[in-house]
């Protein structure tokens, strides 16, 4: 069975600045939130028209986050994130997990990165 993932954060590599992103990719930023799921995730860059490439970086800390490199390919061209994501244990139980929904977005925040 494959592992669950949720998202923790998502980091640019050291030396990148956040201007130097595509717009694909900051729009792709801008509509993650944490305890997102790996499928959510995926499904959002791919709405962005963007392929994305999720791999280990290193094993994970103690309090159980790894961290991945996730390469994203567009149009507009590539980028790099440094994501943490927590494995997410399976319970044995028959009915379904609560799905992560986005937070709600506060108005006067939607020009920060």
């Amino acid at each position: 069975m494959p592992a669950r993932f949720e998202l923790v954060a998502l980091a640019l590599p050291a030396g990148h600045a956040p201007e130097s992103l595509p717009l694909p990719v900051a729009q792709f930023i801008a509509t993650c939130w944490p305890g997102m799921s790996r499928a959510q995730m995926l499904d959002r860059a791919r709405r962005l028209a963007l392929r994305v490439s999720l791999r280990a970086l290193r094993g994970s800390r103690p309090d159980g986050v790894g961290l991945f490199s996730l390469v994203m390919n567009g149009a507009d061209g590539n980028a790099e994130l440094v994501a943490h994501v927590r494995r997410v244990k399976r319970r044995r139980t028959a009915r379904r997990a609560k799905v992560s929904l986005a937070p709600p977005r506060d108005v006067r925040q939607q020009e920060l990165f």
